[in-house]
C-alpha cells in the first residue's frame, strides 16, 4: 500500500461550545446603546436594550453575495451587504439597522423579548458546515465582546472551515491566551498551525495541553497526527493508541493508528486497526479508505493467493494463540466448530458472529481461520472441511520472517 496515497488523519478536532439561554446579551456580558444612522428596521421596540456591532468592510465574505455585487466600494456591494445582514438579523427577531460604507459595516440590533436565542441557529449552521455564514455573524458579535471565549472559539472553527487560516490562527491564539486551560482551544489552534505548516509549534501546543489534560482523547489524537506528519511514527503510535483506549469509537484515531503501524511494518496489527475503522462506521469515507487499505495489505503479503484476507486472519490467529494457553485455544476452536455446524457465511465481511470465549464480533471467514489455526495447535490431524493450507502456510512464513 502506498502511504503517500493515503490521506493522514486531520489533527483538527472541533468541538462546538453551545450557549443556552434566552438572550444573547447574557453571554456577551454587556449591552452598548447605539443610534441608527439609517433605519431599515422591521419593527421598532424602544424598550429593549440594543447591541451594536462593527467590522471593517474588508472582513465581510463577499462570496455570500451574488457575483454582480461582490466588488467592494460600489453601490451594489453596499446594498447587497445591507440586505443580507438585514435578513439575518430579522430571523433573530426584534429590530435591527444596518449601515454600510466603504470602510465599515455597523449593525444595531435590539432583541425581541420573545425571540429565540440567536446564538443557537448560528451553532446549528456551524454543525452543518455553513462556515462562511457563521464566520460573518461571529465577526460581528465579536466586535462587541472581543474577549468572549465562546465567540473566539467558534469563530476560529468557522474561519478554518473556509480556509482563512491566518485569521483563524489569530483568533485561536487569542483564545488560548485568555483560556489556557481550555483544551479544545489548544486542539483547534494546533490543527490550524498544522495546516499552516507550523508542525513544531502545533506539537508543542498539544504537549502542553496534554500535560494539563492527559485524559483528553482528541488532544492525544491531534498530537499523534502532528507527530505522523513530522515523521515521528513510533511516538505517534503511542499517542494514537492512547486516543483509541480513551475513545474506542474514534474512527479517525483508529485510522491514524493503522497508518502508524503499517509504516513500521507491523502489518497484522495495522490490518486489525483498519478492520476496526470499517467496523465503527461501514458507510463512512474513512471506512472506504480502510477497505482499500485492507485489500492492499492482503494482496501485498499474499500475492497470487485467492483469499489474501484469509492470510491476514490466519496471521492474526497465530499471533493471538502463541500467547494463549492450550486449553483456551481448544475452547475457542471447538466453540467455532460448534457454531460452524449451523453455517458460517465466509463471503460476507458484514456478517458478524460472537463467541463466548473471545470478545468482539467476527466475520465468518475470520472465525474459520481462528478454528483452522486453533486445530493446527490442539488437533492437527483433524480436517475441518475447509482448506486453508496455502493461506496458513503464507501466514506462517510472514510470522517466521518477523522472528
Amino acid at each position: 500500500m502506498s502511504l503517500s496515497a493515503t490521506p493522514c488523519i486531520e489533527a483538527l478536532a472541533f468541538v462546538v461550545v453551545e450557549c443556552r439561554g434566552t438572550h444573547l446579551d447574557r453571554y456577551l456580558g454587556g449591552i452598548d446603546s447605539g443610534m441608527a444612522q439609517e433605519s431599515t428596521a422591521t419593527a421598532l421596540a424602544e424598550d429593549h436594550d440594543q447591541l451594536e456591532f462593527t467590522i471593517p468592510t474588508d472582513d465581510f465574505d463577499s462570496s455570500l453575495l451574488s457575483p454582480e455585487a461582490r466588488t467592494q466600494r460600489t453601490v451594489a456591494f453596499r446594498e447587497a451587504v445591507r440586505e443580507y445582514l438585514q435578513r439575518e438579523f430579522r430571523s433573530f427577531g426584534g429590530w435591527s439597522t444596518v449601515v454600510v460604507d466603504d470602510w465599515n459595516i455597523q449593525v444595531t440590533w435590539a432583541p425581541d423579548g420573545k425571540a429565540p436565542e440567536p446564538f443557537e441557529p448560528i451553532i446549528r449552521s456551524l454543525r452543518a458546515a455553513d462556515h462562511r455564514r457563521v464566520a460573518t455573524l461571529l465577526e460581528l458579535f465579536l466586535s462587541d465582546r472581543p474577549n468572549d471565549v465562546r465567540l473566539l472559539y467558534n469563530l476560529g472553527i468557522a474561519l478554518a472551515g473556509v480556509g482563512r487560516l491566518e485569521q483563524a490562527e489569530t483568533r485561536l491564539r487569542r483564545l488560548v491566551e485568555l483560556a489556557p486551560a481550555m483544551t479544545n482551544a489548544s486542539i483547534a489552534l494546533s490543527g490550524v498551525l498544522q495546516r499552516n505548516g507550523k508542525i513544531g509549534e502545533a506539537i508543542q501546543v498539544l504537549r502542553e495541553a496534554i500535560g494539563r489534560d492527559p485524559e483528553n482523547p482528541w488532544a492525544q489524537r491531534g498530537l499523534g497526527a502532528c507527530l505522523m506528519a513530522s515523521g515521528r511514527t513510533e511516538e505517534a503510535q503511542v499517542c494514537l493508541q492512547r486516543a483509541t483506549a480513551l475513545n474506542p469509537r474514534d474512527q479517525q484515531a483508529w485510522f491514524g493508528l493503522a497508518q502508524s503501524l503499517e509504516r513500521q511494518g507491523r502489518t497484522a496489527n495495522a490490518y486489525r486497526a483498519y478492520r476496526k475503522v470499517v467496523d465503527i462506521d461501514a458507510r463512512s469515507k474513512l471506512a472506504e479508505l480502510g477497505r482499500a487499505a485492507l485489500q492492499a495489505i492482503a494482496h501485498a503479503v499474499a500475492p497470487g493467493i485467492e483469499r489474501p484476507d484469509a492470510v491476514m486472519h490466519c496471521l492474526s490467529a497465530i499471533e493471538r494463540f502463541e500467547k494463549t494457553p492450550r486449553a483456551e485455544v481448544q475452547r475457542i476452536a471447538y466453540e467455532v466448530a460448534k457454531l460452524g455446524m449451523k453455517g458460517l457465511d465466509v463471503n460476507s465481511s458484514a456478517q458478524k458472529y460472537r463467541l463466548k470465549n473471545l470478545p468482539g464480533g467476527f466475520s465468518g471467514l475470520h472465525l474459520v481461520c481462528l478454528m483452522y489455526v486453533g486445530f493446527k495447535i490442539v488437533a492437527p490431524e483433524k480436517d475441518i472441511g475447509f482448506d486453508l493450507s496455502k493461506e496458513y502456510a503464507a501466514a506462517e512464513a510472514i510470522h517466521a520472517k518477523r522472528g
